[in-house]
């Protein structure tokens, strides 16, 4: 199994590339999203079941809360350079990604990434 710390330090920094820095409160949000499907990829099946409501209890709120807050955050990067998601996570067309889907290609990206970097 990988060492979640080394793979934590690639998230934060593919986070931080994409504009997506801690000041967005949806940042935290990813950082534990991503631990969580670490631990157990199968969440990425059920997002609004398995990983909002650990979340949420994490951080004091609401599970709709933690989607609006990566919602957001998500967003912000997005129209801030669109461009640049599609050259670090793939092609997304021309609609913003929902959370589902740039939490599953974002844990993707840094598998690979993060392979790379261990071989």
């Amino acid at each position: 199994m990988y060492n979640y710390s080394a793979f934590e330090l690639e998230l934060k920094k593919t986070l931080i590339y994409l504009g997506i820095t801690p000041n967005y409160r949806g940042y935290d949000y990813m950082v534990l999203a991503m631990r969580l499907v670490f631990e157990n990829p199968e969440r990425l099946q059920y997002v609004t079941k398995e990983l909002y409501p650990v979340i949420a209890e994490k951080y004091n709120t609401d599970w709709r809360a933690v989607e609006h807050g990566i919602r957001i955050t998500i967003s912000r990067s997005w129209e801030r350079d669109s461009a640049l998601f599609s050259k670090i996570l793939g092609a997304w067309g021309t609609e913003r990604p929902a959370v589902g889907r740039f939490l599953a290609v974002l844990y993707t990206y840094l598998l690979i990434e993060f392979e790379e970097d261990v071989i």
